[in-house]
């Protein structure tokens, strides 16, 4: 394991994509504290990573919009 971490990483992900979705989830934080009161802070960053290895979509996206359309009702 320890060569692994020494080895560069290429993911499918843009710096700029992965920015996004750091500042969608900041804004997240700031409206509600949290959009995933279930979760643990562990999931959270199964999910972040599994998003970085392209094994599975955004996690804070579809709330995101969800709030932004309340804020445009």
């Amino acid at each position: 394991m320890g060569n692994e971490l020494q080895r560069s990483f290429t993911t499918a992900h843009s710096f700029s994509a992965i920015e996004r979705e750091i500042e969608m989830a900041q804004v997240l934080i700031d409206e509600d504290g949290t959009a995933f009161p279930d979760s643990s802070f562990e999931e959270g960053y199964i999910a972040a990573m599994q998003f970085i290895l392209t094994r599975q979509g955004s996690n804070v996206r579809e709330e995101f919009d969800e709030l932004m359309e309340k804020q445009c009702e």
